[in-house]
């Protein structure tokens, strides 16, 4: 699954794109043939140039140039033995020629310094073009009584872009983006460069509405071009309002114009609301739309739709039932980017491990992210298994009961519970037991919840190799939480009943029972009856054998938790 073409090299650790998106190409073709550069090019520039509030308009330069590494310009040939002074004078040179030249544009002198300095790669450009000429033997001789400066004004100017490919890298696009966006801004008028200066500054102020004007700015015009001819005020209000009222944050709004821009051109009534009706028939209610736009703001595409019905007619087709498919799209509806040929390859390799119908919709419902993967990553986390020394039927009912384990990844996940349970003590021949009694321990989080909950045990007196030992007879013990469940019930079993800490070293199961249910009224039962005890004999009975040996009447005393 790719993300559109343009985004996947800034949001490559975000959401996925679906692969059937119309709106993305790497050519930035407009959506409209309307919207087509010819088309543009009489009126794309509406307004004289205002004076600018360059606070605003460069605000970002630094912030968003972090994303280029520094250019580091080479001298020319002649000059390879000079020192780095002189190589400074030159780029220093560069500048005010670039300078100069964006004024003659229709730039004011601040701004033009301030494009200027921000602009490496475009420098680096034209000083290393007048190296290359100063080359040419050809050329030679008459290029050594130009000076260097004024060569690279002549460069600049057969470039032709009137100054519009220097601004554009300036306020955060790479010099390759730049290059492709110049050719719609007509170059060809002689205001062209003051008209976008003020242009972007407009867009760049509308942008207060997404809660922010600058963050990610080049980033959304690089993407979407089409924005800098859009009415800003009337399109992003409009559909601000309407995320807000279907259940976005307002702090995520910004995040789903910049990850799918095209919402900007939609109309509300007659695009946005048909298609998210469309997922009525999952059961997506209104409260889940704002989470699924969150998630995958792509579902607002007509290309998601239809790709909703193919999925939907496959896993009828697999006999999933419909409940287990409508959940793991309402949950995870990445996966309407996933086309059904690709998913079919992931379910076959579950099959094979007789997961299948109501067992596949369990899975896919637990944990939809696994339809993503590819067959070799699931083989690649059944082979991890097999070498801990589970056969196949284990890894199947592991699978079955957990199968947010292979969706994990092997280095980052699994590998670090592996270590984390040979620290404590726990051999490497133990381990299948654990996974078989709890999986589920295998996708904690070591930092946030294991390591924790270990702390705390040896905090109250406990020695990490009874901690070990506790989780070797009952796995589960590092999965409950330890101000729920591991504290309250510790402070009863020492202050309450006065017994020794060391008492769940011998029971750990005793923190799997209610505080309320079952081991404060068995032992309130037991103390009024003068009776001596172990945490087991209390615990380890069900009701009715309890009542009977401990009441004598056969009443349960209890309603079974």
């Amino acid at each position: 699954m790719a993300a559109p073409p343009l985004l996947h090299r800034h949001f490559s650790n975000s959401l996925s794109s679906p692969p059937l998106h119309r709106h993305f190409t790497s050519s930035l073709s407009f959506p409209s043939p309307s919207m087509r550069p010819a088309a543009l090019e009489p009126n794309l520039f509406i307004s004289p140039k205002p004076s600018l509030n360059l606070s605003k308009t460069f605000a970002s330069v630094s912030f968003e140039n972090q994303r280029r590494k520094p250019t580091s310009f080479a001298p020319a040939s002649h000059a390879s033995d000079s020192e780095p002074e002189s190589r400074e004078n030159r780029v220093g040179e560069a500048r005010e020629a670039v300078a100069e030249y964006l004024q003659k544009y229709g730039a004011s002198r601040e701004e033009a310094n301030c494009v200027s300095s921000n602009c490496p790669s475009y420098l680096s450009m034209l000083i290393d073009g007048v190296d290359d000429l100063d080359g040419w033997n050809s050329l030679a001789a008459a290029a050594e009584n130009v000076e260097f400066k004024r060569k690279v004004s002549q460069m600049a100017e057969q470039k032709g872009d009137k100054g519009v490919l220097p601004f554009l890298e300036s306020i955060g696009l790479s010099l390759a983006s730049a290059s492709r966006l110049a050719r719609y801004f007509s170059p060809s008028k002689s205001n062209a460069l003051p008209r976008l200066i003020h242009k972007i500054q407009a867009r760049r102020g509308g942008l207060h509405l997404l809660g922010s004007e600058n963050a990610s700015f080049g980033y959304l015009i690089e993407s979407f071009p089409r924005l800098l001819v859009l009415p800003l005020e009337s399109c992003v209000k409009p559909i601000v309002l309407f995320l807000e009222v279907v259940g976005v944050p307002k702090e995520c709004i910004r995040n789903i114009i910049l990850l799918f821009p095209p919402v900007l051109t939609y109309d509300i009534d007659t695009d946005i609301k048909p298609r998210l009706r469309s997922f009525e028939k999952i059961g997506v209610k209104d409260t889940d739309l704002g989470k699924m736009l969150v998630k995958y703001p792509w579902i607002l595409s007509a290309s998601i739709l239809e790709n909703l019905e193919k999925i939907l007619d496959f896993f009828d087709e697999e006999k999933v039932p419909r409940s287990c498919s409508s959940q793991a799209i309402k949950s995870w509806p990445h996966i309407l980017g996933c086309s059904v040929s690709k998913m079919k390859l992931i379910v076959e390799e579950l099959s094979k491990m007789d997961i299948k119908s109501k067992k596949l919709g369990h899975v896919i419902a637990t944990s939809p992210q696994l339809l993503l993967r590819k067959p070799q990553e699931l083989l690649q986390v059944v082979s991890f298994f097999k070498e801990l020394g589970m056969d196949e039927d284990a890894i199947a009912r592991t699978l079955g009961r957990c199968p947010e384990i292979f969706a994990a990844n092997i280095d980052k996940t699994l590998d670090k519970k592996l270590e984390f349970l040979s620290n404590i003590g726990i051999s490497k021949a133990n381990i299948p037991r654990v996974v078989r009694k709890y999986p589920e321990l295998f996708v904690c989080d070591v930092d946030r919840a294991l390591l924790p909950r270990m702390r705390y045990l040896i905090e109250i007196g406990l020695s990490k190799k009874d901690v070990g030992f506790m989780v070797r007879r009952f796995s589960p013990l590092l999965g409950y939480s330890v101000d729920e469940v591991l504290r309250p019930k510790l402070e009863f079993l020492v202050k309450t009943m006065g017994r020794p800490v060391r008492d769940v070293v011998d029971y750990p199961r005793y923190f799997s029972y209610s505080l309320e249910k079952k081991i404060k009224p068995r032992y309130w039962v037991l103390k009024s009856r003068n009776i001596d005890f172990s945490l087991k004999e209390m615990l380890g009975k069900n009701d009715e054998e309890f009542a009977d040996v401990y009441i004598g009447d056969g009443e349960v005393l209890v309603p079974p938790s």
